[in-house]
C-alpha cells in the first residue's frame, strides 16, 4: 500500500511535536488525522496544511477518556474506513518536588500519559489486527530512561509507556504489526515553556537560563527541533522499517550516553 492510501492518525498533533508530524506525514501523501483537546488549535493546523496544498481531518478527543476515544475512531472509521498508522504525541507535564507534589495532578499526567497511550493503542490495534497492518508509533521521553528532577510523575509516565511499547510489540509482531516509540530529548515547544519555566523557577534562574543550560549539557550544543522527531516518526512507519519493532529511539544529540 502507498503512502498516498495509509490513513495516520495522530493524537496530539494540533501543536509541537504533533504539529510537525503532521506536516510531515501530509508531504509524505498520508491521508493525516489530527486529534487533539484544543479545538481553536486544530483549527490552526487545518487552514495551515490546507494553504499547502495538504488535505487533513481534525477531530476533538481527550485521549485520557476511553468514551472519547472510541468516538474518535468511530470518526475516523466512518469518513477513511481504516487506520494504517497510529502516532500518540499528546502529553502533560507536571513540575514539583516529590515530597510537595499534588497527587491529583500527578494522577492526571499518568491518565493522559500512559493512560491515554493505552486507550488509543488498545482502540487502534483492534483495527490493526483485521487488517493485519499497521504500525503504532508513541512519543515517549529520555526521561523515562534517566529520571528527571522535579518531574518525577512524568518521568514515570514515560517509562511506563516504554514497557507498554516492548510488551504490544511482542503481541502484535506476527500480525503485520510494528509498535515502537521515539525519545526526545529536550525539544523547544510550549511544553518546553512550561515544564522548564516551573524547574527554572524553583532553581531560581530564569527560562533563558534553563534553556541554556540544557544546550550546553547535551552533546551537541542545541536543543533537539521538532522536525527531527518528526523524520524519526517517518522512518519508524515506513517499509524501511518492516523490521524495527519494540524499538525505543533515542533522539536528544547524545544526552543519554553523556
Amino acid at each position: 500500500m502507498s503512502e498516498e492510501q495509509r490513513v495516520a492518525l495522530v493524537a496530539g498533533g494540533s501543536s509541537g511535536i504533533g504539529y510537525a508530524i503532521c506536516e510531515r506525514l501530509a508531504k509524505e501523501g498520508y491521508r493525516v488525522v489530527a486529534a487533539a483537546r484544543t479545538v481553536d488549535k486544530l483549527d490552526k493546523l487545518k487552514n495551515d496544511l490546507e494553504k499547502n496544498n495538504h488535505t487533513i481531518s481534525c477531530f476533538e478527543c481527550d485521549i485520557g477518556d476511553a468514551k472519547s476515544v472510541d468516538e474518535l475512531i468511530k470518526q475516523v472509521m466512518a469518513e477513511h474506513g481504516r487506520i494504517d498508522v497510529l502516532v500518540n504525541s499528546a502529553g502533560t507535564s507536571y513540575v514539583a518536588p516529590v515530597a510537595l507534589s499534588n497527587l491529583q495532578k500527578c494522577q492526571e499526567v499518568l491518565q493522559i500519559n500512559l493512560m491515554g497511550a493505552f486507550i488509543l493503542s488498545r482502540a487502534v490495534v483492534r483495527i490493526m489486527i483485521r487488517q493485519k497492518y499497521g504500525r503504532i508509533v508513541h512519543i515517549g521521553s529520555i526521561s523515562g530512561e534517566i529520571g528527571s528532577a522535579y518531574n518525577a510523575i512524568y518521568a514515570a509516565s514515560k517509562a511506563g509507556v516504554a514497557g507498554l511499547v516492548k510488551s504490544l510489540a511482542l503481541e502484535v509482531a506476527q500480525i503485520g504489526i510494528t509498535v515502537n516509540a521515539v525519545q526526545p530529548g529536550t525539544v523547544h515547544t510550549e511544553l518546553f515553556e512550561q515544564t522548564h519555566g516551573a524547574r527554572a523557577k524553583i532553581k531560581g534562574i530564569s527560562l533563558e537560563e534553563q534553556k541554556q543550560h540544557m544546550a550546553e549539557t547535551t552533546p551537541t550544543r542545541r536543543l533537539v527541533e521538532v522536525s527531527e522527531i518528526a523524520g524519526a516518526v517517518a522512518y519508524l512507519i515506513s517499509d524501511d522499517a518492516i523490521s524495527v519493532n519494540g524499538h525505543l529511539l533515542t533522539v536528544d544529540g547524545g544526552r543519554v550516553v553523556s
